[in-house]
């Protein structure tokens, strides 16, 4: 009985051993997406532009191959079928697992993106982290510029939005499909960075803003800034302002401590959103610089103009919002449920009313710390 025993355990684990995973595919056997843009043709028919990565590119073993990547349009009817489509277009196995970029062409994103995000959610090889952004056009067109500072266009705007975000203050900040995926499941309106390309560059800024997730406007550059204060979530970068000339001209700020926090508050039955800004830097440039030695008076006077001028930013982002888009893109539905339960009960039901009487309290306190070097 024992022999037995013992002889099954080795027949066991010699066949654990010796077994592979059946459904592997080598990794030559791999066509790695890079991007993925969905578009609408002018028959309003669903496109999806792949960007596949040439590994041998890549790998460098071919000298001549001055082009790392190719670009494949599907017209089908559905992101599964355009994807399995590819297999009659490729000798190799789509894979998702390093795709870099998925960009939403302007008239898919209209139409909405609730028909992509599916697809995107399911495909277990699609990392949550997968940046997410609308192009001001047609999405496939990001994938015509010429990239000089990494392999591929989808990896160069990738890097430009994933490590720039946090040192400019005008790019949003939240930009993947987790990020998408978590305001589906609570049903909240959505921003997503907006991409433009041109002749041979592409450049990053503003944001699409998303109700029900249709586009439905743009917030610009400087609104970002605005937003970005109110989600709580402020970046460093520079700020211009303008005093009188004699004051200085245009002044530039550059942020080193930056916060923000936003609070909802019930007074007199009604509910605000309490914000406060703390900016404390260094003046980066000023115009005028003929200023002699009485710096004090102009030291208050810039302070005072930069935190007039981020109230207006933050004023007309949040304005702009609330009162055109009727769109909560600030997370205050999320907040006001944190805070206040009984309240986000009664009123989540119609928030989009509920929102719109909501105001925001704002204080902004701006102190410069070192002023560089001054001409007399």
């Amino acid at each position: 009985m024992y022999r037995k025993t013992v002889l099954l355990c080795l027949i066991s684990v010699s066949l654990i051993i010796s077994s592979g995973c059946w459904d592997r595919v080598e990794i030559e056997r791999n066509a790695f997406i890079l991007g993925l843009a969905i578009d609408l043709n002018e028959d309003e028919d669903l496109v999806l532009t792949y960007q596949v990565a040439l590994l041998d590119a890549f790998k460098g073993e071919d000298e001549e191959k001055s082009k790392s990547t190719q670009e494949i349009s599907i017209t089908s009817g559905s992101l599964s079928q355009a994807t399995n489509s590819l297999l009659t277009y490729l000798g190799n196995v789509p894979n998702f697992a390093h795709c870099k970029l998925i960009v939403f062409g302007e008239e898919y994103a209209k139409k909405g993106i609730k028909g992509s995000l599916d697809f995107l959610f399911r495909e277990t090889r699609m990392r949550r982290t997968t940046t997410v952004c609308i192009s001001e056009g047609q999405g496939k067109d990001i994938f015509k510029m010429e990239s000089k500072m990494a392999p591929s266009p989808a990896m160069e705007i990738d890097q430009i939005i994933t490590e720039n975000f946090p040192l400019n203050n005008s790019i949003f900040p939240f930009h993947d499909i987790g990020y998408l995926y978590r305001n589906f499941i609570s049903g909240s309106d959505v921003c997503l960075i907006r991409v433009k390309p041109n002749k041979e560059t592409v450049s990053v800024s503003g944001a699409g803003v998303l109700k029900d997730f249709r586009l439905i406007g743009w917030y610009t550059e400087d609104e970002i800034q605005g937003q970005r204060y109110l989600l709580g979530e402020p970046g460093k970068g520079t700020m211009a302002t303008s005093v009188p000339w004699e004051k200085g001209g245009e002044i530039t700020l550059k942020s080193l401590d930056i916060s923000s926090s936003v609070t909802p508050k019930m007074e007199n039955n009604k509910m605000k959103i309490v914000t406060t800004i703390m900016v404390e830097g260094d003046i980066d440039e000023i115009e005028n610089s003929k200023l002699g030695d009485d710096i004090k008076t102009p030291l208050k006077t810039w302070e005072n103009a930069i935190e007039d001028n981020i109230r207006h930013i933050v004023h007309s982002c949040y304005e702009k919002g609330r009162d055109i888009y009727n769109a909560d893109t600030f997370g205050i539905d999320k907040r006001v449920e944190a805070y206040y339960p009984k309240f986000w009960e009664a009123n989540k039901g119609d928030w989009g009313n509920a929102f719109k009487n909501i105001d925001i309290d704002l204080t902004v306190d701006v102190k410069i710390r070192r002023l560089g070097v001054i001409g007399s």
